[in-house]
């Protein structure tokens, strides 16, 4: 029974990550590395897109901010900045993990039939081993337009992570029941944005841009705050014209399509997508809902990693089926963005707040994400 317990049910002595708390070298080690190299890709970051940009008038020789205030947090938009002006972007998100496969992450067990513990030969039952995670992420953005079409921004997040682990492990044929509860706290850098965005086109129809990202893996992957592993990402930024639909009310769509390619392992790459509408009213508020989806190359593990043998302990049939029912399958996530910015003062000073909702299961989803922040431009 104890080398059944030692393999299932981490202790503090050992476990420095998260990964490893999830049982690092034992039955559950797959399953702490695929969230390893799942979560910490997967958690969302602001559109590097100032909420206001400038113009230059060539009759006053000077810049003026255009009349419009973008409302879209995660779509990126053609229109830059405009040259020598920046924009500081301030956000804070409240992200908690909820799902993994269509189960809720508080409300995993493996009741049957029985796991067989190879090193002793014991069989056991998971009657629960449930999981939270929840990160708190400030993020701040700095935008510089270095040409009237091409703006630059690096983006930087730090994370504040909590992860429990409410945990049974019982012996088949024994009365004894083995619970442990391990929490455990990680402050640190998340993965550090370089991007840059090029207007190619704009006429009256619309605009078209392109742009780059450069991520870096400065988070820590075994504590779900980072890729681990750099990624470039190409994409392209489409809008329409503005539509004006009342003397006070203007609608505009965009749309994305891009990928973040992973230099390591091009199977942890993704494909991302999304279309969205703003609706301006007057000069200070904007509105914006947009669908947004990301498409993985794979599954968070490969076929099988789960799979464990298991033993009827009346007939001794084996069986192999997944630890906790987790599927290693490939789950595109869809999700819905809404939300607005609004002027605070004097044109420079914007108050924005978003929520993130997610449309379908599968894979590692999360909770309903809010987003509140400020931002200036100069």
């Amino acid at each position: 029974m104890l080398a059944v317990v030692a393999a299932v049910i981490p202790y503090p002595a050992a476990a420095r990550t998260f990964q490893e708390l999830i049982g690092e070298q034992t039955i559950l080690a797959p399953v702490g590395e695929a969230f390893a190299d799942t979560i910490g890709q997967a958690l969302p970051i602001a559109a590097a897109s100032a909420g206001v940009t400038f113009t230059f008038d060539k009759e006053t020789h000077a810049f003026e901010r255009a009349t419009d205030i973008f409302g879209q947090l995660y779509l990126e938009r053609p229109r830059t900045i405009g040259r020598g002006r920046w924009n500081v972007h301030l956000d804070y998100a409240w992200i908690k993990i909820d799902d993994v496969g269509g189960q809720d992450l508080d409300d995993l067990a493996d009741n049957g039939p029985p796991i067989l513990d190879p090193p002793s030969g014991a069989l056991f039952t998971l009657p629960r081993f449930d999981m939270s995670l929840q990160v708190d992420q400030i993020t701040t953005s700095v935008t510089y337009g270095i040409t009237d079409d091409l703006d630059v921004n690096l983006a930087v997040p730090i994370l504040a992570s909590t992860f429990e682990i409410d945990a049974v492990a019982r012996v088949v044929g024994s009365p004894r029941t083995q619970v442990d509860r391990q929490r455990s706290s990680k402050t640190g850098v998340g993965d550090l944005r370089l991007r840059a965005k090029y207007r190619l086109l704009r006429r009256g129809w619309g605009e078209l841009g392109t742009g780059l990202t450069l991520r870096f893996p400065t988070g820590n992957e075994e504590n779900f705050q980072g890729s681990g592993s750099f990624q470039v990402g190409p994409a392209l930024y489409a809008a329409t014209r503005e539509y004006s639909v009342h003397p006070a009310v203007r609608l505009q769509g965009y749309a994305n399509l891009g990928l973040d390619f992973a230099t390591a392992d091009v199977g942890r790459s993704d494909g991302r997508y999304g279309i969205g509408v703003d609706c301006a009213i007057a000069e200070r508020l904007t509105l914006a809902a947009a669908f947004v989806a990301r498409e993985p190359f794979q599954g968070i593990a490969d076929a099988g990693a789960f799979d464990v043998v298991r033993v009827d302990p009346q007939t001794g049939r084996r069986v192999v089926a997944p630890v906790l029912g987790l599927s290693t399958g490939r789950a595109s996530a869809y999700d819905l963005s809404f939300g607005g910015r609004v002027a605070l003062w004097r044109g420079t000073v914007f108050g924005f707040a978003n929520v993130l909702v997610q449309l379908n299961e599968g894979g590692l989803r999360t909770n309903a994400i809010p987003v509140v922040g400020l931002e200036a431009a100069f």
